[in-house]
């Protein structure tokens, strides 16, 4: 017997979405206080979607519930950010280690073509589709690990790395002289792809993690500045901002 999903469910992925993309935009930043009451008359709808969709926000470590009510956009710091990346860095050195043994030419392939379009964007300035590429890189080594449970694992901490990220991405966009060094950091990240694919292709799986969790652990590094930035707007804003 099939099963129809109430609309509901479909709404509140919806509003799911939208708070994700403008936390994520910096439109709503870190520190910022949300209220489901003052969301739901945003967006139109009734409390209770917007009530599920901060609380699946908060089980992914974005919102941090209130004592008071409501919920707080996580703040950003360097020991979070440090300790989220030690675990990210062992989870994909895994990965890196486990799609070695299913390396194949269609494969290589297809890593070559992203590593070349990565490059190019690069190129051109556009930081945008680079970044997306520099994250399918990561992703399709994931996939090609075949690992469920590591995939279930990163997953769980995936919106707070590109909480971060999203950060230094801002932070490269709004500033000339911030994108032209965060372009030459994508430049040695995409040397980094490379040395991988490289372990990939021989199957050598213990160098490709090696060579995957020294490169996430840089990637750490990088965000550092952006982390000390958002920080000193978070303790600037209102603490009842909506």
């Amino acid at each position: 017997m099939r099963m129809e999903l109430p609309a509901r469910n479909h709404l509140f992925e919806q509003i799911h979405g939208i708070l994700w993309e403008k936390i994520r935009s910096g439109e709503i930043e870190s520190g910022q206080r949300l209220k489901d009451i003052e969301w739901a008359r945003k967006l139109n709808v009734s409390r209770t979607p917007v009530r599920e969709a901060m609380r699946k926000m908060q089980q992914e470590g974005v919102l941090v519930p209130l004592a008071q009510g409501g919920y707080e956009v996580r703040g950003t710091s360097q020991v979070d950010l440090m300790e989220l990346y030690r675990c990210r860095a062992a989870l994909e050195a895994l990965a890196a280690e486990e799609a070695a043994r299913h390396f194949d030419g269609p494969t290589a392939a297809r890593f070559d073509d992203l590593v070349r379009r990565a490059d190019e964007a690069i190129e051109r300035g556009d930081l945008d589709t680079a970044f997306t590429l520099n994250t399918q890189f990561h992703a399709e080594i994931l996939a090609l690990s075949g690992n469920r449970h590591l995939g279930g694992l990163l997953e769980a901490l995936q919106r707070l790395v590109l909480f971060y990220r999203a950060a230094l991405l801002r932070m490269s966009k709004d500033d000339a002289r911030n994108k032209a060094l965060y372009l030459d950091r994508l430049r040695v990240k995409q040397d980094c792809h490379r040395e991988i694919l490289a372990a990939l292709r021989a199957r050598d799986g213990a160098r490709a993690a090696a060579l995957m969790q020294a490169h996430v652990r840089e990637t750490a590094e990088d965000l550092l500045p952006a982390v000390s930035e958002s920080t000193s707007i978070a303790e600037e804003l209102p603490r009842n901002a909506a």
